[in-house]
């Protein structure tokens, strides 16, 4: 920096940007903190980083900085021009939040065509790097750290950005901004991203667009029903610990309860220790033993979990991130999951639990309330990976099932000679590719036992077993896999080939839920109707109270309409969604 003057330069720099006619404009956004449509946060300024006319622009531009100088309306004005020409395409780091940041000021870019360059990295390679953020695409692509440490510049940004002048912001921002341009300008020549189906980026913008609507609306919370369950919840913990006289929410005491104690198997070591395990992955082996235990003991264990989790992953949070206009606005990802369903943060709203008679998480729905005059409504798509599934192996009896509106669990329990409960856990876990130690831990089984069951499956729908067959043997071959949307499953591990079925299964599952949101906000989505949240296969609405059945009819027929967005790619198999009141009376 060689000025004083921040308003005369930054109105010259984008005069002279707006003449060069830029091809595309790296931007990125400072803000007070996250939640701006909540009223928390607001944004103080914008750098950008473009090439243009053989030369490099780059600059921070300072709006609302609570120490230092400002710039004017006018400043503003030009920045919106620039932003907003018909020849500009702009790239973000975090293209939902920057595009929030920047009508937080008044400039409105949602219309312009834009890139995202976390969703951009994850279509090129969704496992490399593995952590989509700025500074790890930086050093992944570029070979450049990223960011320069500044314990105070990460002192004031933890606390709003307080002190911080423009002069002291301008090389912390524009770093962000130019990483950004260098990024786009790497990955946009890559064979991956050249050849993505046509069409197929112009989705994406629109999937992002559809997020921002869901985000800006939000969905309001019931903050008396959750405080009454945090303060029950925590009771119910403490009633627990003092009854069994060890705090299952420690891992040393958890081995003691379940090893020791209740004499369960070991189900994964730590590769470091070689201590039992008790990470996410076992303890969701050994819910399912406790399951089947009639004990006091493991009653008690399940309870406390059950309790935990509610508390820590629904009641708790909802009340910590609810904006002070008394609505809940989470985030969802377009780069989070390996398979390509969206993720979601701040707070996790996939993992809202069905309604069910648990007294831990019986009311966690309920949480959730429609404006007045609304209604919430939740479509559901029904069995949507197995009829996938089906479609792909040919299984033409369980295609008849399908067809025909019967219930393929309680078919497939005849077929398989099962109990419909362990008909439907062996599907699931098929689907996921379980070997033998899975289904020894799911059914409680030896390993001679699960190698029947397994057998059995396959040799009833040896279709199923071809198809995975297939699927193993095009990722052992070439490291990578197909979807029905024409992006690509990559396995950098080809030992893993063994989960290439359920990749194809999981991800065409979300390419189609995502494109039916889409399909379904553009159709729908007016003062009537809006779309508000994305939980797996289900979609759930706002809709008017006088119209909910006039709508529950056109989001039912048009989510069954599979085939009016996947083109040339047809599925001989009938889809089914269930549609009914978000809580069911």
């Amino acid at each position: 920096m060689i000025f004083d003057d921040i308003e005369a330069h930054s109105q010259q720099i984008l005069q002279d940007l707006l003449a060069a006619e830029p091809g595309f404009i790296a931007v990125d956004t400072e803000t007070t903190g996250f939640d701006i449509l909540g009223g928390k946060s607001h944004t103080i300024g914008v750098s950008f980083a473009a090439y243009a006319s053989q030369r490099p622009y780059s600059a921070y531009i300072p709006f609302r900085h609570a120490a230092g100088v400002n710039v004017s309306d006018k400043v503003k004005s030009a920045l919106r021009k620039a932003l907003t020409a018909s020849n500009s395409e702009l790239v973000f780091v975090n293209a939902q939040f920057d595009i929030i940041a920047l009508e937080n000021l008044g400039i409105s870019v949602s219309d312009q065509s834009f890139v995202d360059i976390p969703t951009m990295a994850h279509l090129i390679n969704e496992n490399k790097p593995y952590n989509k953020g700025l500074d790890s695409l930086a050093q992944y692509y570029l070979k450049d750290a990223g960011k320069h440490k500044d314990p105070e510049l990460d002192k004031e940004k933890k606390l709003g950005w307080p002190n911080t002048t423009w002069e002291q912001m301008w090389p912390y921002a524009v770093q962000d901004a130019e990483l950004t341009w260098r990024l786009y300008d790497m990955l946009s020549k890559t064979p991956e991203w050249q050849n993505l189906p046509e069409g197929f980026w112009a989705h994406k913008q629109d999937l992002m667009r559809l997020l921002l609507s869901m985000k800006k609306h939000g969905v309001r919370i019931d903050q008396e029903l959750a405080a009454n369950y945090v303060r029950l919840g925590n009771n119910e913990m403490t009633r627990i610990i003092d009854e069994l006289q060890v705090n299952p929410a420690s891992p040393k005491q958890l081995k003691q309860l379940l090893i020791d104690q209740l004499k369960l198997p070991v189900v994964k070591k730590s590769p470091r220790t070689g201590a039992p395990s008790f990470d996410k992955e076992a303890m969701g082996m050994y819910d399912q033993l406790l399951e089947k235990m009639n004990n006091p003991t493991a009653k008690l264990i399940k309870e406390f979990r059950g309790w935990q989790k509610a508390v820590s992953a629904s009641y708790k949070p909802y009340l910590e991130l609810v904006g002070n206009d008394g609505r809940l606005r989470c985030s969802y990802k377009t780069h989070g999951t390996a398979t390509g369903r969206l993720s979601c943060a701040e707070p996790n709203l996939q993992q809202i639990p069905k309604t069910s008679d648990k007294p831990w998480n019986g009311k966690v729905k309920q949480c959730f309330i429609a404006d007045p005059g609304y209604v919430l409504i939740n479509a559901d798509f029904s069995q949507l990976e197995l009829r996938l599934a089906t479609a792909y192996a040919g299984e033409e009896d369980l295609k008849q099932v399908f067809n025909e509106g019967r219930d393929i669990f309680t078919e497939m329990s005849k077929q398989l000679d099962m109990s419909r409960h362990d008909t439907k856990t062996l599907v699931y876990s098929m689907q996921y590719g379980a070997g033998e130690q899975r289904l020894m831990s799911a059914f409680g089984v030896t390993k001679q036992e699960a190698r029947k069951i397994r057998e059995n499956y396959f040799n009833t729908y040896p279709n199923f077993r071809k198809f995975n067959e297939r699927c193993t043997h095009r990722v052992e071959q070439t490291g990578i896999i197909k979807l029905w949307s024409g992006r690509y499953r990559h396995f950098d591990d080809r030992t893993e080939a063994y989960k290439a079925m359920n990749s194809v299964i999981q991800g065409g599952a979300a390419d189609i839920v995502e494109r039916i949101m889409v399909k379904a906000w553009k159709e729908l989505e007016s003062d009537d109707c809006h779309i508000l949240l994305q939980v797996h296969d289900s979609i759930t609405f706002e809709v008017r109270e006088d119209k909910a059945d006039e709508y529950m009819i056109k989001i039912k027929e048009l989510m069954e309409d599979v085939g009016s967005i996947t083109g040339d790619v047809m599925f001989d198999v009938k889809f089914d969604v269930d549609v009914g009141y978000w809580v069911e009376d």
